[in-house]
């Protein structure tokens, strides 16, 4: 199962994305929660410290790959498996769930 929660800023989705990844990870399921906000707060919701959440490493652009197909249409890929990713880029929280940052903003511009 995949939920992806979107909306305005400021209503609530950081919470509700925590809370929810929560629940059902003690509920023994594997939940990968992915920040992408571009102010990044997920991590402290899901019980990580400050400075846990500051030595988050941002998934690389590289790991994407433009693919061509028979017709010509191109698409975009992942160079590995999301297992493989979760692996190597995820932390895990304290209730279970693991955390991964989509990315950060570090100067004017990077967005």
């Amino acid at each position: 199962m995949k939920i992806a929660i979107a909306g305005k800023g400021g209503t609530g989705k950081t919470t509700i994305v925590g809370t929810l990844a929560r629940v059902l990870a003690r509920q023994g399921k594997r939940v990968l929660a992915i920040d992408a906000d571009s102010n990044p707060n997920l991590a402290l919701t899901l019980g990580l410290s400050r400075e846990q959440t500051a030595a988050l490493t941002p998934l690389p652009r590289t790991l994407l790959e433009e693919r061509v197909d028979a017709a010509g249409e191109k698409t975009m890929g992942l160079r590995v498996s999301t297992d493989a990713i979760a692996d190597q880029y995820g932390v895990a929280t304290p209730d279970g769930v693991t955390m991964l940052l989509m990315g950060r903003v570090d100067h004017a511009g990077a967005g």
